[in-house]
């Protein structure tokens, strides 16, 4: 009887999501259609912003659809470059200004899995940027080795404690079910349940300025920067 009270909730979430997520990808075509035809760049700016929280709102959205099961359909199955797939990522959030990416362009990732890793790196910049002092900067390098690529993701925040930290990973490691305690960390949830459709590892580590998340994109993933322009 549980189960299928959860099933049915998980359902009627996911319809909601949907309908909503219909609405505001109607949105941002119609703000593309107006920016393609605005000259004025006060105008032009405002647009822009606008077509910003409507992804922002897309990724919200999409969040529900994670959280209760269902799957998410977004963008075209095309390889994307690892700084591409960064940029695309911080298009997503509101504090994009405070990021300092240096990620070297050595590899794509294979294009069934670049929407969700846009969205688990969406989530983990959000979280970077929310919970550090406003005026700091959120750094992300790319560090390759013969099987993997790794993204570090580090803030000058507060820090958590170790006790904390060994929790949040647990909860990294294996993506929980759909309850309220969970939605009250939804971010670091999605997150979880988008590594493990791909075997994307994540980790949170203490550093010297706040905490470091670094996240694993395993080489099945990846088409290595010679292979991809033969």
């Amino acid at each position: 009887m549980i189960d299928q009270h959860r099933d049915g909730m998980n359902a009627i979430v996911v319809n909601l999501a949907r309908r909503s997520q219909l609405l505001v990808e109607q949105q941002l075509r119609l703000l593309e259609e107006m920016e393609r035809e605005e000259r004025d760049p006060d105008r032009l700016a405002a647009l822009f912003r606008l077509d910003h929280l409507a992804a922002r709102l897309r990724r919200n959205d999409e969040n529900l659809l994670v959280l209760a099961g269902g799957q998410v359909r977004r963008r075209p199955g095309e390889g994307l470059p690892l700084d591409g797939m960064v940029l695309a990522a911080l298009s997503e959030i509101e504090q994009y200004q405070r990021v300092r990416a240096e990620v070297e362009d050595v590899a794509e990732v294979s294009g069934h899995a670049t929407g969700d890793l846009i969205h688990l790196l969406a989530e983990l910049f959000d979280n970077a940027t929310g919970f550090s002092p406003p005026d700091s900067p959120v750094r992300v390098i790319s560090v390759m080795d013969d099987e993997s690529v790794t993204l570090e993701i580090t803030d000058e925040g507060i820090g958590l404690s170790p006790g904390a930290l060994a929790e949040l990973n647990v909860l990294l490691a294996a993506p929980p079910d759909l309850t309220v305690a969970a939605s009250e960390r939804m971010g670091l949830v999605v997150v979880s349940h988008l590594a493990a459709r791909h075997r994307v590892r994540v980790q949170l580590r203490s550093s010297h300025a706040g905490t470091c998340a670094k996240v694993r994109i395993p080489g099945d993933l990846l088409i290595l920067e010679g292979a991809a322009r033969q």
